[in-house]
């Protein structure tokens, strides 16, 4: 009898310890704001474009989530990570249903990981780290304007979805350990012969009150309709002071359109500050367009303000103003005649779990 409780106390042991080498998290946030624009046409990401309707919509894209870990031994691991969109305001699914990541990896805690599916670009983490808002509500610069007009083609299992952004699909990527605080990532997106193949990299340095960082995009292999021969390049550099934290960033995109080749530049300077128990967000991009012929909208400015508020470490209200400045179509001469604005706010509750 004695054997037998003590067999069956080893076997817990050792069950114990195999459950305690794999996990699985369940993960999300929900984020709804209620918004008000002035019916202005320039560009102002995030915003209500024209409409001067109240609109309730998310700032941050709200997301349900599960990643997993297994601990094979020799140092090596295993790692997946799933993560739908979707709009809670009228439970709306993004399209595809695990739009916001889809990747299997193997880890080594010497040599990196190795990862693969559908993931962000290197290129965009120098980008979103620099924005304040973090490419979230009316007073965010990314969707499009730190982007400097470059889009990330996507192909979703060879077929194209017409969707742009940050992520590729049918990628193949790796990212190194951190040696000195320098990480790098490398990633091609297949495009499998529907679209352009998008290959890119980053070098990152994080130590101290420093962040550093250059990135680097280019899609070829298709055809120019495809955005054949498009390429970005950005960088990024961030001093924390303790009382505030300034952030730099620049981005130049090159585009192709038709048999001609321009170039979009960008710039912006962004903050964030402790202020009581939230934290001050504050923000000014400007970009600067390589095409100033008739009937194309000319270069734009943006201002972005905001102040989060958290009642709890998961539980935040915000308010967020957004004022984007643009100029209208030009005449043949290349002259802006008129300039128009947009100017929208946000007041929104996040939840995350």
């Amino acid at each position: 009898m004695k054997k037998s409780l003590l067999a069956l106390a080893v076997l817990g042991v050792f069950a114990g310890a195999a459950s305690a080498q794999s996990s699985v998290t369940i993960y999300g946030s929900l984020d709804l704001a209620v918004t008000k624009g002035n019916g202005g046409t320039a560009s102002n990401n995030g915003g209500n474009g024209t409409s001067k309707a109240w609109i309730e919509k998310q700032s941050n894209a709200s997301r349900l989530g599960f990643r997993g870990n297994e601990d094979i031994g020799g140092g090596l691991s295993a790692q997946f990570q799933i993560e739908h969109r979707f709009t809670p305001d009228d439970g709306v699914a993004a399209n595809p249903f695990w739009a916001g990541r889809s990747y299997v990896q193997l880890s080594s805690s010497t040599l990196g990981r190795v990862y693969l599916g559908r993931e962000y670009t290197p290129a965009f983490w120098p980008e979103v780290k620099s924005d304040p808002f973090g490419n979230d509500g009316v007073a965010q610069f990314g969707a499009g304007l730190s982007w400097a007009g470059f889009l990330t083609p996507t192909n979703l299992g060879g077929v194209s979805s017409g969707l742009t952004g940050a992520r590729t699909s049918n990628t193949v990527g790796y990212k190194s350990p951190t040696w000195g605080g320098v990480t790098f990532q490398l990633a091609t997106g297949l495009g499998e012969g529907v679209v352009a193949r998008d290959d890119g990299f980053n070098v990152e340095y994080g130590g101290g009150p420093i962040y550093a960082a250059v990135g680097y995009e280019h899609l070829h292999g298709l055809n120019a309709a495809a955005g054949e021969g498009n390429s970005l390049f950005n960088a990024a550099f961030h001093y924390d002071f303790g009382v505030v934290k300034p952030m730099l960033y620049y981005a130049r995109a090159k585009l192709n359109s038709g048999a001609t080749q321009v170039t979009n530049k960008y710039w912006q300077l962004g903050a964030l500050a402790p202020i009581g128990p939230g934290t001050l967000k504050a923000g000014y991009g400007r970009e600067q367009r390589g095409s100033a012929t008739a009937a194309t909208l000319g270069n734009i400015s943006k201002f972005g303000l905001g102040y989060d508020y958290p009642f709890s470490k998961r539980t935040n209200v915000y308010l967020d103003v957004g004022y984007g400045r643009q100029g209208d179509s030009v005449s043949a001469g290349g002259v802006h005649t008129t300039f128009t604005n947009n100017t929208t706010w946000a007041l929104g509750l996040k939840h995350t779990f």
